[in-house]
């Protein structure tokens, strides 16, 4: 309920989204205990897209647009399974995530500032070049200024006695206990009748669910808050899944839950519900409460589908401020300090928060979705677009270590070069500009040892094969070693595989260092006579060697 109140919907669209969607996810997710229903972060995004422009046309509450775009961001999840995005949940990273629910958290607690005062407000209006959160700062301010006095200790009091029930045992309903209560004094107190009555929640209708698809709407309407909720639930539930997995020690499949989830709003949309996501609050709660299989989230769902035309008719008892003030604290709940100080270890990741907090305040919920993406792949092309490059020298021997590039790196006849991480266009640049000035200082054999590169695109072979063809044009020899087996498959399917042939390609064998031996003993033959000091470059002892 506290939910519809946040996408300012009917009561019982909250309601019923607890009941026969978290029936759905638990019967086709994987994991035990992730228990599904409505969440702050959608809620506020269905509110401020759907809900709020229509009010504020003047239209009436938008329900069929808000089902039609929770069918849609179903059919999208269910995509997104099918197609197996599962895993690329992880492209969205901590900081985009906190920087969220933090901008998330304080839109909710804000939004509720009227009703906590107990006041009619209406809402002032907004400009593209004014932060969204002024509006909502400036008719709090003014609404606490004028606040009915009880409505205002209600609204205190719901949040500081669950806070407390939560300290003597969180598996206590303490939300369900203190709207009780609140609605108990409300009565006691006369509070809910009479010219100067309390505000209370409107009446809530809600029989058995039944079951009616709703019409697919222009997309061009629903498209966007579809495609917004899709993301959010994605990273919602995989986070909420990933985390339960590792303290049970079970195995994870993101794209089954995300098929899950796109059952859990397909079935929310049918039987007119809000959209529906993973939640780990309620996941941990049912957790503590002994839930050990997907068969406790079921019968929750089904439970409260059997109980709500039973209790539903109390709710209207409750005032208005005393949910008010619930929905503010489950949207201070949203900021955690723990998390915020995780995901801005590094300069990089602080930025990436704040700008994602700002987008949040700022604008849309829908473009914040949008900026978020954007921005964590972005973060992740600068952080892969680093080159891993070091060369490895004589220490010995028979003992080799690696140490970093610098102005003698090429000057002996061979040089052997170690490269690590990602070989994609983003690092392209970087490693044409490394291996042509090390090509410049004339060696005879250059050797680049792969062992540890990985997702080896065309931008970076068209590098590598431009280099070889510098070599080859100055007499030297390029040998490609260490090749795993699937590297080594795409590399003889291509223009530099084929001219470098079987001997420029040498594959890591089943003893360690084997094709990097085989590139050492191509270089002592094309250089005989010199000998292993003269060929490769030696340098005194360091902290660490490893001996071949």
């Amino acid at each position: 309920m506290a939910y519809a109140l946040v996408a300012g919907v009917p009561a019982e669209m909250g309601l019923l989204a607890a009941a026969l969607p978290a029936v759905a996810a638990a019967l086709f997710g994987s994991s035990r205990c992730l228990v599904s229903g409505p969440t702050n972060p959608i809620a506020l995004l269905v509110g401020i897209s759907i809900v709020g422009p229509a009010v504020a046309a003047g239209r009436p509450v938008p329900v069929e647009t808000v089902l039609a775009t929770g069918m849609l961001a179903g059919l999208l999840l269910a995509a997104f399974a099918i197609f197996r995005f599962g895993r690329a949940s992880r492209f969205l990273s901590d900081s985009v995530i906190s920087g969220f629910a933090l901008g998330v958290g304080v839109l909710i607690a804000l939004r509720q500032l009227p009703a906590v005062a107990g006041v009619e407000w209406a809402p002032s209006a907004s400009h593209a070049l004014v932060p969204r959160v002024w509006p909502l700062l400036w008719d709090g301010g003014a609404a606490l200024l004028s606040a009915d006095l009880r409505t205002l200790g209600l609204a205190l009091g719901v949040p500081l006695s669950v806070v407390a029930l939560r300290r003597l045992d969180p598996r206590w309903p303490g939300a369900l206990l203190a709207l009780a209560a609140a609605g108990v004094l409300s009565a006691l107190l006369g509070w809910d009748e009479g010219p100067h009555a309390l505000r209370s929640v409107e009446s809530v209708t809600v029989g058995w669910p039944t079951w009616q698809v709703p019409l697919l709407l222009d997309p061009g309407t629903i498209g966007a808050p579809a495609l917004a909720i899709a993301l959010l639930v994605t990273v919602q539930s995989t986070a909420a899944a990933r985390t339960l997995a590792d303290s049970e020690r079970d195995r994870l499949d993101p794209d089954r839950e995300l098929f899950a989830q796109g059952m859990a709003n397909l079935t929310a949309s049918c039987v007119g519900a809000l959209p529906a996501s993973g939640s780990l609050t309620r996941s941990a709660l049912a957790r503590s409460a002994g839930a050990r299989s997907r068969l406790a989230p079921a019968l929750s769902g089904l439970i409260i589908a059997l109980l709500l035309p039973v209790l539903a008719p109390l709710l209207v008892r409750v005032p208005l401020g005393a949910l008010a003030g619930l929905v503010a604290l489950s949207g201070l709940d949203l900021v955690n300090s723990k998390a915020l100080r995780r995901a801005s270890a590094t300069r990089g990741d602080a930025l990436v928060l704040g700008v994602t907090l700002a987008a949040t305040l700022w604008i849309d919920l829908v473009q914040a979705v949008y900026t978020g993406l954007f921005l964590s792949l972005a973060l992740l092309v600068r952080r892969s677009g680093k080159l891993h490059m070091v060369e490895i020298v004589r220490d010995g021997a028979q003992r080799l270590r690696e140490i970093a590039l610098d102005e003698r790196t090429g000057t002996t006849p061979a040089v052997i070069l170690h490269l690590e991480g990602d070989l994609s266009f983003a690092v392209a640049p970087a490693l044409h500009e490394r291996l042509s000035a090390i090509a410049a200082r004339g060696p005879r054999v250059l050797i680049l040892r792969l062992k540890r590169a990985r997702h080896l695109d065309a931008t970076a072979l068209e590098v590598l094969r431009r280099v070889f063809t510098e070599l080859r044009e100055r007499d030297a020899a390029f040998f490609l070693c260490g090749i795993t087996d699937p590297m080594a498959v795409l590399l003889e399917r291509t223009e530099l595989g084929r001219e470098l042939g079987a001997q420029g390609l040498l594959r890591a064998g089943p003893r360690l260092f084997e094709g990097f031996e085989r590139a050492r003993d191509q270089a002592r033959a094309l250089l005989r006579p010199l000998s292993d000091e003269e060929i490769f470059r030696s340098e005194s002892p360091g902290p660490w060697s490893y001996e071949i």
